[in-house]
């Protein structure tokens, strides 16, 4: 009944043919292969010797009614090799997967956050590349298998299961034998099976926040715009600043949009997510949906859904069965990860540690994740260092909405697409530049996009915990706390 949705929207590129997935799309590269599941998009242009193959979907904030089709010449027409790729598509946001080659060249990236997840070997295989480390698994030959590395099986068996649903993945190693994560600004040689990183590419250098603001409300709306052209659209919005500054963003389109919210347990009809968001419609005059969620899922759907995605949890699986896929398949979902304009992890300490950056996944004991916290940081300091990037915003990009914040995206395409108008790097880029000692950028992002939704407040406090820590910022003292808390866990851990 619902064999269409196995390993829905993924792709897999092999050495030989796959027989299994001779259902799937299927494109010679060469001496290559590229299946992709019948309902992932694939464009494809050539202009000898240069070949783009676009898994997924592209947009032009610039041009809002271009297709994936026209950027995508675009693109090739500006390509004389593979490191003109990256200037060529920064401008562009979307979620996807962009396959290179030429006569001496054959490589891979995904969309700045990764959000079209790859997953790759690192020994010659008759798979190299693909969706989900499972998928990679599955088509094997010889088989992949499960790691024999006790440090990695511990982790998963143990520290997982107490953070974050067992969601929250650490460095790019995986479950299975040689294989590993691509993350986000990174390439693959499809045929040597290194990585290499590509971005950041130039020093950043400050911007003043009338101009910073200028540029990311132009690029939101006509990201907006673009999306909307193309799709039936559908966005939820909570009392957060992230889903309130895309409602901004689509002011000039709010009638091609249907605006919801999932009441998902713990909310009721008086939480901040839920009551919040209803007032502004309330006021703006504009349609909200409350969805309400039953637990019941179909056992067969239930099984293919825990298959998809390797990391997948049935946190999310009533809504994405009921909500999603039962009654807005036809539509996108729009979505932002905005965190990264805003002191998410606060500023880096001077004596900044792999046990620091574990900690703030919420590893506070955790050998493995602390020790892949410390492989990622002796590659990301002198990069950081070199071209002026927040080193805590590098690593809330790369180590945690790279890792935990995708896992979302991937479980939902069983049911749905979803897009991320914020995945850019033309946009990320501006947010680490502008100067904050001119004001707050959102608060700036809202006075020049849509200022009545300043009148309604953000994520306020609801539980103890959370009106403790409001008075404890306020009075001053709640950094200090912060670090008392920090050197008895690093004692702890030590």
């Amino acid at each position: 009944m619902f064999d269409q949705l196995q390993y829905r929207r993924q792709f897999l590129v092999a050495n030989k043919v796959v027989e299994e997935l001779k259902s799937w799309q299927h494109q010679e590269l060469g001496d290559m292969h590229l299946f992709a599941h019948p309902d992932l998009k694939i464009t494809i242009k050539e202009s000898s010797p240069i070949l783009i193959l676009l898994l997924g979907e592209i947009f032009d904030p610039a041009n809002p009614t271009s297709t994936n089709d026209t950027i995508i010449s675009d693109v090739i027409s500006k390509v004389n090799c593979f490191e003109d790729v990256f200037a060529a598509v920064k401008p562009l946001m979307g979620r996807y997967a962009l396959i290179y080659k030429d006569e001496t060249q054959f490589f891979i990236l995904h969309d700045p956050l990764g959000l079209r997840e790859i997953y790759y070997c690192t020994q010659p295989n008759k798979v190299i590349c693909g969706s989900q480390p499972n998928l990679l698994d599955a088509f094997s030959e010889p088989k992949l298998g499960v790691t024999q590395d006790q440090s990695i099986l511990h982790f998963y068996e143990h520290d997982m299961k107490l953070n974050r649903s067992g969601r929250l993945w650490v460095g790019e190693e995986t479950y299975y034998n040689y294989v590993r994560h691509l993350v986000p600004n990174h390439f693959l040689d499809i045929r040597s099976l290194k990585v290499k990183r590509y971005w950041p590419n130039r020093r950043l250098e400050s911007m003043e926040l009338s101009v910073a603001v200028k540029l990311s409300s132009d690029f939101l709306r006509g990201a907006l715009k673009a999306i909307t052209s193309r799709f039936d659209v559908m966005m939820a919005v909570t009392s957060g600043v992230d889903s309130r500054s895309l409602l901004a963003a689509s002011r000039e389109v709010r009638d091609q949009i249907y605006y919801f919210i999932n009441k998902e347990p713990p909310l009721n009809e008086n939480s901040a997510d839920i009551r919040i968001p209803r007032n502004i419609f309330e006021k703006l005059n504009i349609p909200f949906n409350v969805h309400e969620t039953v637990s019941s899922v179909d056992e067969e759907f239930r099984k293919v859904f825990l298959n998809n995605v390797f990391l997948s949890t049935e946190l999310i699986l009533p809504t994405i069965y009921n909500v999603y896929f039962k009654n807005h398949q036809s539509k996108v979902n729009i979505l932002g990860v905005g965190e990264i304009g805003r002191e998410f992890y606060g500023q880096a300490p001077h004596d900044l540690t792999g046990y620091d950056l574990a900690r703030h996944l919420k590893y506070k004991r955790s050998k493995y994740a602390t020790e892949q916290c410390e492989k990622w940081l002796r590659e990301a300091k002198s990069v950081s260092d070199e071209y002026n990037v927040d080193i805590m915003k590098l690593f809330l990009w790369e180590g945690l909405l790279a890792t935990w914040g995708v896992v979302g995206n991937s479980e939902s395409d069983i049911a749905i697409e979803e897009i991320d108008p914020y995945d850019s790097h033309y946009i990320y880029e501006i947010m680490l530049s502008v100067d904050r000692s001119q004001g707050d950028f959102f608060e700036a992002l809202f006075k020049e996009m849509w200022p009545e939704l300043l009148d309604f407040p953000f994520n306020p406090p609801e539980t103890v915990r959370d009106f403790a820590r409001t008075w404890l910022i306020r009075i001053g003292i709640f950094q200090y706390i912060k670090r008392m808390r920090y050197i008895f866990d690093r004692w702890k851990y030590s």
